[in-house]
């Protein structure tokens, strides 16, 4: 794709319910470039996904992501999906490749040999609140120490897009010091509907606590959605101690080696699309 499709791509998101942030299409691209695929019949488009590829670094090995995987409805069942998804697999060259599925499709891709990890859960609560004592604007710290810190929280280093996350119209990242030293961050962004969090990062409970009042505090008025890992037991208890009730669930499912990061610190997944 060229970047002005991925906002096509985003589009069809939206049209399937999966309710993408207002500025989603711009980080996507500084992700990866390279990552977005269109299949056309006849010069009409008939089918989306997302290949986004992370670099190895001195932490780990290449990641592969896989997302925006749409078909036009009147056109599934005919192979157009199946061709466009082969040629991002083979695109990757990862040792891993994630994606986040919907529970239903889980046992389709077991078939391509992902491996289901864990579930996600959709939190919905409302926006409000007052902001808590002690959080900082994420413009107020090095970009370099957001960039490390969320490196341990995510299988690979996304320098361009989580630059990109951070400065979008409309996303507000707060962050949490402790010591001297940066104790957690997250960021909330307006949606199609409503705001999501994501990422959600911290040492532990009660920072995400802190950081997850101050993101509501800061949302636009209405609903907001909060991706947690159900893996994470305290980032379920964060989610209900404000409220908050499960409206969806994914897989996390992966192809190949699994992965390693402080799981431990990840209170709210970034985005079902890209990791």
């Amino acid at each position: 794709m060229e970047r002005p499709e991925v906002d096509f791509a985003v589009a069809q998101a939206a049209a399937e319910g999966w309710n993408p942030g207002l500025g989603d299409a711009e980080a996507f691209w500084q992700a990866d470039p390279d990552g977005f695929f269109l299949g056309l019949l006849r010069g009409h488009p008939t089918a989306t996904i997302s290949a986004v590829r992370y670099e190895a670094d001195e932490l780990g090995p290449a990641f592969g992501f896989l997302g925006f995987y749409t078909v036009q409805k009147d056109l599934r069942g005919l192979g157009y999906g199946m061709r466009l998804w082969k040629e991002a697999i083979n695109a990757l060259h990862t040792p891993c490749i994630g994606l986040d599925s919907v529970l239903a499709q889980v046992d389709t891709y077991r078939k391509d040999g992902f491996e289901l990890a864990r579930v996600s859960s959709r939190y919905e609560g409302h926006a409000g609140g007052e902001m808590p004592p002690g959080l900082l604007p994420v413009g107020q710290l090095p970009f370099e120490d957001l960039l490390a810190y969320d490196r341990g929280c995510f299988p690979a280093r996304r320098e361009a897009f989580l630059r990109a996350w951070l400065g979008l119209p409309g996303h507000v990242g707060l962050a949490l010091r402790r010591g001297g030293r940066l104790a957690g961050f997250g960021v909330v962004r307006p949606c199609v509907r409503g705001s999501k969090i994501g990422p959600l990062f911290a040492d532990d409970e009660a920072a995400a606590h802190s950081l997850l009042h101050g993101l509501l505090a800061s949302a636009q008025e209405g609903p907001v959605y909060f991706d947690t890992p159900a893996s994470n037991p305290a980032a379920v208890r964060l989610a209900e101690a404000h409220g908050m009730r499960v409206v969806f669930q994914t897989g996390r499912m992966y192809l190949g080696d699994v992965p390693e990061y402080d799981l431990s610190r990840e209170f709210g997944v970034t985005s079902f699309e890209l990791g």
